[in-house]
């Protein structure tokens, strides 16, 4: 979005986006209008309807764009953007879509997805650049913060996905919660809104100290969070990539997923990857091969690298 604004300083740019992360654009000067709507098929909450969708469209579709970029490769995701119409339409150039487009762009199925999105921004007209993540954390309160991050920076464990083929087991959770807090961290565990079951699960195992976030935080708060921390152990999920957008260091857990593909962006900082052996097929159950002690070693190798103080900021960090 901020290289498309680049390339088009005087144009009206809008972003259509679900409620549960339109509070990440707050501050953020690249668009001009943030339109919100929860499409039925990635609302995860229980009274999920396809009814507002259909008084979405007639007003999209009423509003000519001139040009719909559309970075989701989804078959149903591009059925949305042939239905708003628009003068262009630009997406990726594969089977299950490319009938929504007027411009197509080629996709790497293996390329990390944030150079395919890049690949599509300078295809429109935007300017070549590296990627910068812009959130402004900074623009909300952050006074929900302030007691989590006193002292030493904590270790924030994400232990939770949107897609339970990503979860890890419980008891190794307690595990390196445990690992975490011996070396003298505190440890904080995060969950999704509809996840705090787990991460209770988590923390009655835990026999240390830890403390629990579902709940307490609004995106750009959690952002502030990653920001203050010393690193973030996460399953493929959200965090890892908000971790990312600030320069936090990152140990992600990869499974079912390329980690090639959806893996942490480089940001600079010694973000690691700890996935199954080689061998194991890519499904539900690869996470099973992972062990306590390769979460652990990777830690331990992350501490000994950046120590436990103020961890090095990249140059280039971006704004936060």
């Amino acid at each position: 979005m901020h290289a498309i604004r680049k390339g088009f300083p005087e144009a009206h740019l809008s972003i259509l986006v679900g409620s549960w992360s339109a509070g990440l654009l707050e501050g953020n000067p690249d668009p001009d209008e943030v339109i919100v709507c929860d499409l039925p098929w990635m609302d995860r909450t229980p009274n999920r309807s396809w009814r507002p969708l259909l008084s979405h469209l007639r007003r999209l579709r009423a509003r000519r764009f001139d040009r719909i970029v559309n970075f989701r490769v989804a078959a149903k995701s591009a059925c949305i953007s042939r239905l708003c119409r628009g003068r262009q339409r630009w997406g990726f150039d594969l089977p299950k879509s490319r009938w929504a487009w007027t411009h197509t762009v080629s996709y790497t199925p293996r390329r990390h997805i944030v150079d395919s999105y890049m690949d599509l921004a300078r295809a429109l007209g935007a300017p070549p650049m590296v990627p910068r993540f812009r959130i402004f954390p900074d623009s909300v309160d952050l006074a929900p913060v302030g007691g989590l991050t006193e002292g030493s920076p904590p270790v924030v464990l994400g232990v939770t996905a949107g897609d339970r083929d990503k979860f890890w087991q419980v008891d190794r959770w307690a595990a390196i919660a445990d690992h975490i807090a011996g070396r003298g961290f505190r440890v904080l565990i995060n969950g999704g809104p509809s996840e705090g079951d787990y991460v209770d699960s988590v923390l009655s195992c835990v026999r240390g100290e830890a403390t629990g976030l579902v709940g307490r935080l609004s995106l750009l708060q959690f952002a502030a969070l990653l920001r203050d921390s010393l690193c973030l152990v996460a399953v493929d999920s959200f965090p890892v990539h908000l971790a990312v957008a600030v320069a936090t260091p990152v140990i992600a857990l990869y499974g079912a997923t390329s980690s090639q593909q959806w893996g942490p962006y480089p940001n600079g900082q010694p973000n690691q990857v700890v996935e199954p052996p080689s061998h194991v097929p890519r499904n539900a159950r690869a996470t099973l091969h992972i062990e306590v002690s390769h979460v652990t070693e990777a830690f331990d190798a992350l501490v000994a690298r950046i120590g436990t103080g103020n961890r090095p900021v990249p140059s280039d960090r971006p704004p936060a």
